[in-house]
């Protein structure tokens, strides 16, 4: 629990015009000033995601109750050169409703569940 409290106080979710991205915030700067999380720890490559790229988000369980956010992209190269898709999950520590908003509102892809 602790660890996902340190990650709520210093990771913020940006959405701007155009890709989505984890960001750092500098909690010792008055401004709480956002700078670049770095390279993805798994796959390599920017934190950061174009909405065009994106083939499927999703809650788990719920985005009433939320665990884990999902989301599926096209943009991360695989290892054998494809752009096949990369999966992406990370915890709930945000406001999901508002993910959720902002993932349909950027017209990020989602398929449909049955």
């Amino acid at each position: 629990a602790s660890l996902f409290a340190v990650q709520a106080t210093r990771i913020r979710f940006v959405f701007d015009k155009e890709a989505f991205e984890l960001a750092n915030i500098d909690v010792s700067s008055p401004e709480n000033k956002l700078y670049d999380s770095g390279e993805n720890i798994i796959v390599g490559g920017a934190n950061r995601w174009m909405y065009d790229s994106f083939v499927n988000w999703d809650f788990y369980p719920s985005v009433d109750f939320p665990i884990l956010v999902y989301f599926k992209e096209t943009q991360t190269q695989k290892p054998d050169g494809s752009y096949s898709g990369q999966v992406h999950f990370f915890p709930a520590i945000a406001n999901c409703k508002q993910l959720q908003e902002q993932f349909e509102l950027r017209g990020c892809a989602k398929v449909a569940k049955n």
